[in-house]
């Protein structure tokens, strides 16, 4: 009987590339999107992949959909917690709306659509939850405070219900994806106005200077990269790593924040916003990312930065 792997969030990026590669591996696949008639047609050349419409905040809808893919394929395997997108700008001009927004998608909705399926993998006797953090959360980054913490959040909840799970055969692994080929950059939630005299006085210039290290190379860690990894975790549940980090810059600043003193990594940190990226650190960020890239999709308004 062919294994089963429910994933959210799947129109695009880590999740599109994951659905592909456990169909092509013969796993069915529960895949949602937010709205399926924005993505009409998306996986009917997959006959394995059965496409459902979720919203993660609603929880009602969370249960239902749980249900429904439970009821179509009769047992799920492995649940990957992938839906989320980035709020990012300079806090003291963040709306505590769009904080509350980025809990709600990133860690409210994580934690519904696991609770919707603890039920039938203790049930069952087993199962594996695979949750994307992120990089972020090993060391965060400036003006993405909201989103690093709301991933920081993801990765006490894996911890703790690694634990809690672990008597019914239940594992959790969680993955921390460094900069990747997905369209993160495009559904960004933008804590900055152009228009505020505070911005442009205080603000904009250490801004421009972190979003063009960011996007200082075309091409970045591609998602099908990731992918490979979910699918490595998933296909042994109960070996290898919890706790999976992808991406050379991930990897680089993992080792420095262990190596470093405190200070000496913050100050890493702050020198990236002080300045322009130079020709120099362009290419170091290059030769880290490795060479399996693809094209980093952006989003930015320009009157933020120029």
């Amino acid at each position: 009987m062919n294994k089963t792997v429910f994933i959210t969030g799947t129109n695009s990026g880590f999740g599109k590339a994951m659905v592909e590669l456990f169909a092509a591996n013969g796993w069915n696949v529960a895949a949602t999107v937010r709205n399926r008639e924005q993505h009409k047609g998306l996986f009917d050349q997959l006959p394995t992949v059965r496409l459902y419409e979720l919203e993660v905040t609603d929880y009602a809808q969370v249960d239902e959909v749980a249900a429904a893919a439970i009821r179509d394929f009769g047992r799920i395997d492995v649940v990957v917690n992938n839906a989320g997108y980035c709020l990012m700008g300079p806090t003291e001009f963040t709306t505590m709306e769009q904080v509350e927004r980025q809990f709600k998608t990133n860690v409210f909705g994580l934690m519904a659509v696991t609770k919707a399926f603890i039920p039938h993998f203790r049930e069952q006797g087993g199962g594996l939850f695979v949750n994307f953090a992120s990089a972020s959360a090993r060391f965060n980054y400036p003006y993405i405070a909201s989103y690093g913490a709301s991933k920081w959040a993801v990765r006490g909840i894996s911890e703790s219900l690694g634990i809690e799970l672990k008597p019914y055969g239940i594992e959790v692994k969680t993955i921390y994806p460094g900069v990747h080929a997905t369209r993160i950059f495009t559904k960004i939630d933008h804590g900055a106005n152009a228009d505020n005299p505070e911005y442009q006085k205080h603000y904009k210039a250490y801004y421009a200077n972190f979003l063009g290290a960011q996007t200082a190379v075309s091409g970045v860690t591609s998602p099908e990269s990731i992918a490979r990894a979910v699918f490595k975790a998933a296909s042994k549940p109960k070996k290898g790593r919890l706790n999976i980090i992808s991406g050379g810059d991930a990897k680089m600043y993992e080792w420095m924040k262990r190596l470093l003193p405190e200070r000496t990594f913050q100050k890493q940190l702050v020198n990236t916003i002080l300045k322009p990226i130079s020709p120099l650190g362009a290419r170091l960020f290059k030769w880290v990312l490795g060479s399996e890239t693809s094209t980093l999709y952006t989003d930015i308004p320009k009157e933020l930065t120029r």
